[in-house]
């Protein structure tokens, strides 16, 4: 080699790493991180020996994505009220396309919270006809079988409809071009189609156990799932349904029921059933708070229960990787909950045992007593538990920056990351 080609390949050498770097610094959030009730030094996963190595696979897949702008990589966050309410998890979500994805991105799950009369994301609007009624996981005795949403629409009205609007507010583009449909029906004459204005769109492949698939004659923002058949008895039982793209990235799936536990979690009996639709990379665990929100916490149980979620997620993807939210300080009988800590420790052995890693919002809170702190800067509810549209969006932008962190300290670790 010459010594002018030589330098001429140093040279490129040398503007792709800038390059590199230039593109590194954006993808991190701008997290308002003035508040003097934000313990900084807690901010950053914890991450251990076996779990450091168990993420690399998933480092490497976001390099692709990155740098290549290749492959896809799903994301499934699951949880309680936190993530129901859908700004904490959209504020991660958000985040990933934003930084990551380049400003375009698969929706993933929707649910109809609105016409069985609960809460649900303000990202997108939800309208529709007929009547509908609602089987959740908190539920004793769930009149019927619950998956991936954790909560169940069943109709049987002729004119049924659910009508799905994706926001734009946000700057991000949601288009969509496939539509999956999760749900049962009580006959084979019933089945559902979408209406994109005026064009119906029939299902490709039919009942099956990934639900019912449908490809749109163009990308929409806005779609009506309706049905043939019901009435005269029919009617269908709708898990959740699932806006998707052609677009490389990832695609961050939340699923959130209020009052939630881990026995919660273990009732959905199709959890499984549609996770191979979701194909989660990783799982972002937010699920304890309502199981420690007790007198009677027993910490052993608590375990038991998490790791039997686990097992049924590893069934799917030997390969998931775990991230375990620990409780945030909360108040029990209007004082600070002592089960918080014992949770936390919960969530740690949890991280061990499975070569996951912990994000420690306990820790990140300040630790037992702190959320009168956060109630007091106006990022908590007065009840202590929840937190305000602010606060959500603080932790979230928090979450979402310690995950890039641990991902560009592998990359500071291994030099030649970006040949993967």
């Amino acid at each position: 080699m010459t010594k002018a080609k030589y330098i001429i390949l140093l040279l490129l050498a040398l503007m792709g790493a800038q390059n590199a770097a230039s593109q590194d610094n954006t993808l991190l959030a701008h997290a308002d991180s003035s508040y003097s009730c934000i313990d900084k030094r807690e901010c950053d996963m914890r991450t251990f020996k076996e779990g450091r190595a168990a993420l690399i696979p998933f480092f490497r897949k976001l390099d692709n994505v990155i740098y290549k702008h290749r492959g896809t990589i799903n994301i499934w966050h699951v949880g309680g009220s936190h993530v129901q309410a859908g700004t904490f998890s959209h504020r991660i979500r958000r985040n990933f396309a934003t930084h990551v994805n380049g400003g375009k991105a698969s929706r993933a799950i929707l649910f109809p919270y609105k016409l069985v009369g609960t809460n649900g994301p303000q990202d997108y609007s939800v309208s529709g006809t007929g009547t509908w009624s609602r089987t959740r996981n908190i539920e004793q005795s769930p009149d019927h079988d619950m998956g991936l949403s954790g909560i169940t629409a069943t109709t049987s009205s002729p004119n049924a409809s659910v009508t799905f609007t994706l926001s734009s507010s946000d700057g991000i583009d949601w288009t969509t071009r496939y539509i999956r449909v999760l749900g049962k029906a009580s006959s084979s004459s019933v089945r559902p189609y979408i209406m994109i204005d005026s064009t119906a769109v029939e299902d490709i492949e039919g009942s099956n156990e990934k639900g019912y698939f449908f490809e749109l004659p163009r990308g929409c923002t806005s779609f009506t799932v309706k049905f043939h058949g019901l009435g005269s008895g029919n009617r269908f039982e709708l898990r959740g349904v699932v806006a998707l793209n052609d677009e490389p990235g990832v695609i961050y799936w939340a699923s959130g029921v209020n009052g939630a536990a881990t026995t919660s979690w273990l009732k959905c009996s199709l959890l499984e059933k549609d996770l191979h639709v979701a194909k989660p990379d990783m799982v972002i665990f937010g699920i304890g708070i309502n199981d420690a929100h007790t007198k009677n916490f027993n910490r052993d149980r608590f375990k038991t229960n998490y790791q039997q979620l686990i097992d049924r997620i590893k069934r799917v993807n030997p390969d998931c990787q775990f991230i375990f939210i620990t409780n945030n300080d909360n108040h029990l009988n209007r004082s600070a909950n002592p089960n918080s800590r014992a949770a936390e420790k919960v969530f740690i052995e949890l991280a061990l045992d499975n070569h996951g890693s912990v994000w420690d919002l306990y820790k990140v809170m300040g630790g037992l007593g702190s959320s009168t702190r956060w109630v007091r800067n106006g990022l908590m509810q007065s009840d202590h538990v929840h937190f305000t549209s602010t606060g959500y969006k603080l932790i979230g932008d928090l979450l979402y920056n310690a995950i890039i962190k641990e991902y560009l300290k592998w990359r500071e670790r291994d030099k030649n990351a970006e040949t993967y």
